[in-house]
């Protein structure tokens, strides 16, 4: 009995329990604070505006980089209300550009570019926010916070010009960026040197879409020369880039080759303007029959270019690679040819190089005829006529290797060209130039290939290992001047200091994972 009566006890203290526990409210939850796109832009650019300041008391460069390569990102989203504003509250009246820059983003389209977003959007109520949510300060670009530095001034002007620029309205556009320019023309700080490489690029961009560049060419060149007396090698890069476009788009090669060989790239530059230099110098190379070094220099823009970006920029130097190498004697892999995204731009060059490979004159003049506009638009048609003389070469090759004594008649009906005559002329040229070791016997009218060569009993080895051992050695080079070290040990920082330059490395890394080099265009 004593331990019914014990169970029942028991029992009953337990459904107590579980009623205590139904009864009993639930803790309290907060809500997630929702913050609108606006609010998250604004607080980018104030970031951005603080990070630029204390960058230039600091006179720290890398956090003025770091600033411009989140402009890209500022420039998918911002609107021309929201910077209005934002000059409004940054640019002091003094700076002698702000009513006309005012004046034209009050002309532009009221919509960002990333979004259907409106500028004019409220900001979210408080009924959705939790009682502990903290202010957001939506409308801290509504007072002003004016500054007297000129870097913020010019940094403004530049986002101005993005933004006139994404709008499509060039003629505002042109007059900004040039504005701009005349306005940094006349300071000679280091912290206003990578600004001063994009206001060039922009305003190169500008008049490039809206007419001729040729009449920016003596500006180009003027600029170059003082960006040299100053030492600015970031502007240096960028105007040289510009200067070698300009004159690569009225095909005077012989202009560029001039300047490539009196002018020095520095040093110290960016990755994506190296590839743009180096993209445009294997160009001029080509062009002046240098194919070796050429083909070097296009090779290595593909690989110092953006890997998941840049499409446009990757795909003209493929091209050119292409018809490089084939020029060269070599072939390219299949490989190349079935890259995501290129293989639709590619099918042409595809046939052509099947054209070479097998030395199919016939085939070689339906993909040239079949494929001549757009080989005229890729700027690639004067460089691929050329190949004319590797397809008749490949198809001696294979004749040379496959027969050791063939009539002259027959090559010329194998390789289709016009008369036996002209068979004997590139048979002697192609023995001369090495393509093929034989002996012509005008006689009789035949040619007899000679006994093949040991290919290890030549330097062609030696050579071929000796480039390899160039390239890593340049690789490792290269690896070495990229290195950075800290200018304080770690264990002198103190914890705080710690944390902060870890926060930086976090966000510059961040940003350089999203970053998208949206105008890099060859």
């Amino acid at each position: 009995m004593a331990k019914d009566l014990d169970m029942k006890d028991v029992a009953n203290t337990a459904g107590k329990d579980q009623k205590n526990d139904e009864t009993k409210p639930e803790p309290f939850k907060e809500e997630p604070l929702k913050i609108s796109a606006i609010e998250l832009l604004s607080t980018d650019i104030r970031k951005n505006i603080g990070v630029l300041e204390k960058a230039i008391h600091a006179k720290e460069l890398r956090l003025l980089s770091r600033v411009l390569r989140s402009t890209g990102n500022i420039r998918k989203r911002i609107s021309p209300q929201l910077l209005s504003r934002t000059i409004k509250c940054y640019v002091p009246d003094t700076y002698y550009h702000k009513a006309v820059l005012l004046n034209s983003l009050s002309a532009a389209p009221n919509v960002s570019n990333g979004s259907k977003m409106d500028v004019d959007e409220k900001p979210p109520s408080d009924e959705g926010k939790s009682k502990f949510a903290p202010n957001t300060n939506y409308d801290l670009l509504d007072t002003p916070a004016t500054t007297t530095t000129p870097e913020v001034s010019a940094y403004m002007h530049l986002l101005t010009v993005l933004v006139l620029l994404d709008k499509k309205m060039l003629p505002d556009a042109v007059s900004a960026s040039r504005t701009l320019v005349e306005s940094l023309s006349v300071f000679n700080r280091r912290t206003m040197d990578e600004i001063n490489s994009r206001a060039y690029f922009y305003f190169a961009r500008t008049i490039e879409l809206s007419g001729s560049i040729a009449s920016i060419r003596s500006t180009l060149l003027a600029a170059y020369r003082t960006a040299t007396l100053r030492h600015d090698a970031a502007s240096q890069a960028v105007l040289l880039n510009l200067l070698l476009r300009n004159y690569i788009s009225y095909n005077l090669y012989d202009q560029a080759d001039k300047l490539l060989s009196r002018a020095k790239f520095p040093e110290t530059r960016s990755n994506n303007q190296l590839a743009r230099y180096l993209y445009y110098n294997g160009r001029v190379k080509a062009m002046q029959l240098e194919y070796s070094e050429a083909l070097w220099n296009l090779q290595q823009a593909l690989r110092k270019a953006p890997q998941n970006a840049a499409l446009g920029f990757r795909l003209s130097a493929q091209k050119f690679m292409i018809i490089v190498q084939l020029l060269t004697g070599e072939v390219p892999e299949r490989e190349i040819f079935r890259q995501s995204q290129m293989q639709r731009a590619l099918r042409p060059y595809l046939s052509i190089t099947q054209a070479v490979r097998s030395g199919d004159m016939q085939k070689f003049k339906q993909v040239l005829d079949g494929s001549h506009d757009e080989f005229v638009s890729d700027n690639t048609y004067s460089l691929i006529i050329r190949l004319r003389h590797n397809v008749i070469k490949t198809g001696l090759r294979m004749l040379s290797s496959s027969y050791s004594r063939i009539s002259l008649e027959e090559i010329c009906r194998r390789l289709h060209l016009d008369s036996a005559e002209d068979a004997e002329g590139v048979v002697a040229k192609a023995i001369h130039d090495g393509v093929i070791d034989a002996v012509i016997d005008h006689k009789e009218g035949f040619v007899r290939s000679n006994e093949t060569i040991d290919v290890y009993s030549t330097t062609e080895p030696t050579n071929a290992y000796h480039s390899r051992i160039q390239f890593c050695l340049n690789v490792y080079k290269e690896a070495v001047r990229a290195m950075r070290f800290p200018e304080k040990r770690e264990d002198e920082e103190t914890p705080e200091q710690r944390r902060e330059r870890l926060k930086e490395q976090e966000e510059l890394a961040k940003t350089l994972a999203e970053e998208e080099d949206e105008d890099f265009e060859p």
